[in-house]
């Protein structure tokens, strides 16, 4: 991410995880970890898991009096805070794209992705993030407008390969459906990715699956 970005963000999680916010803060996570799987502090996962966390506090998640993510909010009630020249930058973050993607291919350090839910190619110009993207393999990822371009932001989830079938069923069905639908699913399929991990002797098949028998 963006040097300017990560500094924005910065100051955006102190005030929304700070005193005034601390109780929105601590229900948003039980919330989060109870939706998308209670991972272990001490667990190789962990900073991943709230690098996702603080994604979707940040940017999807409205604060429970206003109605507004964090991003937008700030935004709207705090503008005569921000630096006119920082301004555009505040605006992008709350255009950011949360979405399924599939990788496309990498040149040099430009990688195309596409949406699974629109079918729609993204192009990023010299990415930091190249290295992990696999043919086939469905990935979770947020996209925040830069310049002309597109940056990834923080929180990532790689699913496995052999649970895409599964997952590109699933798009199917909320394809055509409003964002909170697709904001479900992904944090359903965050939880399988979590219960994939933390129950290695269990097939994929039933982890990734809608049958409520395997009770875990």
């Amino acid at each position: 991410m963006k040097p300017d970005y990560e500094k924005i963000l910065e100051t955006l999680i102190q005030r929304f995880t700070g005193s005034d916010y601390q109780r929105e803060a601590l229900e948003a996570k039980k919330e989060f970890f109870e939706r998308a799987g209670i991972v272990d502090e001490e667990s190789v996962s962990f900073e991943t898991r709230m690098s996702q966390f603080l994604d979707w506090y940040m940017f999807s998640r409205e604060l429970s009096d206003v109605h507004l993510a964090p991003v937008n909010y700030y935004l709207e009630k705090f503008t005569s805070e921000i630096p006119q020249d920082s301004l555009p930058l505040f605006q992008n973050l709350t255009a950011s794209h949360h979405s399924l993607f599939e990788f496309v291919k990498l040149r040099d350090d430009d990688i195309t992705i596409r949406d699974l839910f629109s079918k729609k190619k993204y192009l990023l110009e010299d990415s930091a993030i190249t290295e992990g993207f696999n043919p086939d393999e469905v990935f979770e990822a947020r996209l925040i407008p830069y310049e002309q371009n597109w940056i990834f932001s923080r929180g990532f989830c790689f699913h496995p390969l052999e649970a895409s079938k599964f997952i590109l069923k699933e798009i199917k069905q909320v394809r055509h459906l409003d964002q909170s639908h697709k904001e479900d699913l992904m944090l359903k399929l965050l939880k399988m990715r979590y219960k994939f991990e933390q129950y290695k002797h269990i097939r994929l098949e039933f982890i990734y699956s809608n049958d409520g028998k395997l009770k875990i």
